[in-house]
């Protein structure tokens, strides 16, 4: 019984692992085709919701202090070393005193951590691609700090949907009077916590576990399309939230089809390792693509246009951002080797 339960567990990580590589790949496309196009719309109708939706899944816990920690190492060390790559990549393409003004920039714009260039803050710019970590972090910490609130009430199940429908509201407002960005997309975050409230009740109920689950997908699916021939979608980089609750619900929709998709991916054996592999590395896509899109331009070496060969481009971009975490995770393996080395000697010698 606890082995199937074992296998039950890997089968579910393995499956978000697919949603999560599907979201991410649907971010690099998403630099390339704009919500102009329909392409764009799709997938911004869909990747950050999926993204924020799949955090809210596997919070356990309502510990504080305990998300706190597990959110700085999983969130803001990255972001940190984001920058850090950015730094450097910035002093050696332009050198001298005027790179090292640049990366002082950096630095500054990622203790701000905007979204986009703010109105108020003139003396921080945006963040670009690397906006998603400190919002998601901040995100995380206010729906620990309401779950936790409310964790000993006995409509606590109510007061959360009020109290985070509440500060949706507020966020999508916040922005309205002069399309304002706050520091670290805090404005984000609370359009960003039905979401993650979606993520957390879906893994309660154990909905991907639900045998109708694949005509809740189905009916969630018609959903998103005719929200889409609408024109409804949500990009939260952009403040764009029509419909405001509508927009938002289309996301969670959509992030619904989506994973019950990963579910039936997963039973193909190429796209099964293929996805969870992309997944599983996605912040090492994250932040290659964040340099690639900034700085390295790769498909300038091959003599591409970004609007005229967008499939062509979205192809070598693709490409490099994978081979970037290939690379990562082949040093990483080989420095794990490297150290076990040293600890099995000093075992055979106490021996």
């Amino acid at each position: 019984m606890k082995e199937l339960e074992k296998t039950q567990t890997a089968s579910r990580a393995g499956y978000m692992d697919i949603a999560k590589g599907i979201a991410i790949l649907a971010v690099v496309a998403g630099h390339l085709y704009p919500p102009s196009t329909l392409v764009g719309r799709v997938i911004y109708s869909f990747h950050m919701p999926l993204f924020f939706l799949i955090s809210g899944y596997f919070i356990k816990d309502f510990n504080i202090r305990k998300n706190l920690k597990s959110s700085f190492k999983g969130l803001l060390i990255p972001y940190i070393v984001g920058t850090l790559l950015e730094m450097i990549a910035v002093i050696c393409l332009e050198g001298g005193a005027k790179g090292l003004k640049s990366a002082a920039d950096l630095f500054l714009d990622m203790i701000g951590g905007f979204c986009k260039d703010p109105v108020a803050f003139p003396m921080f710019h945006e963040t670009w691609i690397l906006w998603f970590l400190p919002s998601l972090f901040l995100a995380k910490i206010i729906f620990a700090v309401i779950m936790k609130i409310t964790e000993s009430n006995k409509y606590h199940t109510t007061i959360r949907l009020i109290v985070i429908a509440i500060l949706a509201f507020v966020g999508m407002l916040c922005p309205m009077s002069m399309n304002e960005y706050f520091p670290w997309g805090i404005e984000i975050s609370l359009v960003a916590l039905p979401f993650l409230l979606s993520g957390y009740m879906f893994n309660q109920q154990k909905l991907f576990a639900n045998r109708f689950r694949f005509l809740i997908a189905g009916i969630c699916f018609v959903f998103w399309v005719c929200l889409l021939c609408a024109g409804f979608y949500i990009e939260l980089a952009a403040h764009y939230w029509p419909g405001f609750y509508l927009a938002v619900i289309e996301g969670i929709a959509a992030s619904f089809a989506v994973i019950c998709f990963s579910q039936l991916a997963d039973r193909v054996a190429v796209i099964n390792t293929f996805f969870r592999w992309v997944g599983k590395n996605s912040l090492i896509i994250l932040l290659a693509h964040n340099l690639d899109t900034r700085y390295i331009h790769i498909e300038a070496f091959f003599g591409l246009n970004a609007e005229d060969d967008r499939l062509f481009v979205l192809i070598v971009q693709t490409v490099f951002v994978l081979c970037i975490a290939a690379a990562s995770g082949a040093v990483s393996y080989f420095w794990q080797k490297k150290r076990e080395r040293p600890d099995k000697s000093r075992a055979v010698r106490a021996d």
